[in-house]
């Protein structure tokens, strides 16, 4: 099953994008995961991570690297962490 975890920062302080980008290094270990993108806000310091999944089942509350990286990034500010989770087209379903 594909489903998406998005973790989301509000800070003020401009490393966090650092810490965002040596995490997806060692995020590209884990089994399962399709994809690792690191998005910055256009005009403020927010930044986020996007970790696309394919595994057998969704993990409601996240992946474990993903609550981890949740909880490490609650020192930088604000955090949302949310999992999505992909609808499959159907045959014949025009867009």
């Amino acid at each position: 099953m594909r489903w998406m975890e998005f973790i989301k920062v509000q800070t003020a302080r401009a490393n966090v994008i650092e810490i965002l980008l040596e995490f997806v290094a060692e995020c590209k270990k884990c089994h399962g995961l399709l994809d690792a993108k690191v998005f910055n806000h256009s005009s403020v310091e927010d930044c986020s991570i996007c970790l696309c999944w394919n595994t057998d089942a969704v993990k409601k509350t996240g992946s474990t690297i993903g609550v981890q990286m949740s909880n490490t990034l609650k020192k930088f500010g604000l955090v949302d962490h949310s999992i999505w989770v992909e609808i499959e087209e159907r045959e014949g379903d025009v867009s």
